[in-house]
């Protein structure tokens, strides 16, 4: 892993950023945030509609070219809609020099920094993230419904549901001995080797628990998580599509199953449950749709499918109350 971040060290997330804004010739716009939390500003930051997003990477690799490039991909997606979205893009501390629960604190700082500062509503708000980004999106949720017992992670609660959670291949499990891993071993980007080697640097000492390890929670752990929506997507070739797959559903059975053509037809208080949706598409690997950027080939299914659950998300009629 030195060796590795010698070729992407942690700084990089931010040059790449920055390039990409000198490519769409636009200004960076760099926030620092309390703890020495860095994100940055895609989109429009004025848009009452707000995406968090976070990397993927394994807790170990910066934010890549990518990543931003599929982003503004599904923000143009939007605008061809009528509308904006402003994207606030957390450039977490990395593992090792960072060890959890230090990216759940930032990830609430900056949470916290979009509702009590720039005056978001929670409801105007959806979590994003890939890989790692969405594990730790899961894991915001999970501390949001259950703080988390370190005082490193500030306690932050909600008036009202956030709009929705957007999960791409979540790493919700650090076992590698479930049949996919075996399966689908010649199929995926990334290996067992890979993903035991970065849950090794990422924990370091921690004890796994339903914050780290999303598969771990019962059905019952999701019961109370303050958020209106949940897709979850996978790739077919996934090594890890069983422990999402099985998580996913343990989601869904305490919730209110949905497909992703489904729209927001109907008004839920904060003590309901959330829709999941859950899309697994043949032939996808691990994060394709960020891949898809990396590669310059045209996106597949799977971000087609998550261009029109964000739509229909951000805008399908709110309730009266809301």
């Amino acid at each position: 892993m030195e060796h590795l971040q010698l070729l992407l060290p942690p700084g990089s997330a931010q040059k790449n950023y920055e390039a990409h804004m000198r490519q769409r010739k636009s200004s960076p716009n760099i926030l620092v945030l309390p703890e020495g939390t860095t994100a940055f500003w895609l989109g429009d930051p004025a848009s009452e509609n707000l995406i968090i997003y976070f990397p993927g990477g394994g807790y170990c690799l910066p934010a890549l070219p990518a990543h931003f490039t599929y982003l503004e991909a599904l923000s143009t997606d939007i605008k061809q809609h009528g509308k904006s979205i402003g994207v606030l893009f957390l450039a977490y501390e990395l593992a090792p020099k960072a060890r959890w629960p230090r990216q759940l604190q930032q990830a609430v700082i900056v949470l916290e920094y979009a509702i009590q500062t720039l005056g978001k509503r929670p409801s105007d708000i959806i979590l994003q993230g890939d890989s790692a980004g969405a594990h730790l999106a899961l894991a915001l949720l999970s501390h949001l419904a259950h703080p988390h017992p370190q005082d490193i992670v500030p306690r932050f609660s909600l008036d009202e549901p956030l709009r929705g959670t957007m999960l791409l291949s979540p790493w919700v499990d650090f076992r590698t001995d479930h049949p996919s891993s075996t399966e689908n071993a010649g199929r995926d980007v990334i290996s067992a080797q890979t993903l035991n080697s970065w849950a090794r640097i990422f924990l370091g000492h921690a004890v796994e628990d339903e914050y780290n390890c999303p598969a771990k929670a019962s059905a019952g752990w999701w019961r109370d998580l303050p958020v209106s929506r949940i897709f979850v997507g996978a790739g077919g070739d996934e090594v890890l599509l069983d422990p999402i797959r099985q998580t996913a559903e343990k989601m869904k059975v305490r919730g209110i199953s949905t497909s992703f053509e489904s729209s927001l037809t109907s008004c839920h208080s904060q003590a309901e449950l959330p829709g999941v949706s859950i899309s697994i598409v043949p032939r996808e690997f691990h994060v394709e749709p960020v891949t898809d950027f990396a590669l310059k080939i045209p996106p597949g299914l799977q971000f087609k499918v998550m261009g029109s659950w964000l739509n229909q998300t951000f805008f399908a009629p709110k309730c009266e109350n809301e």
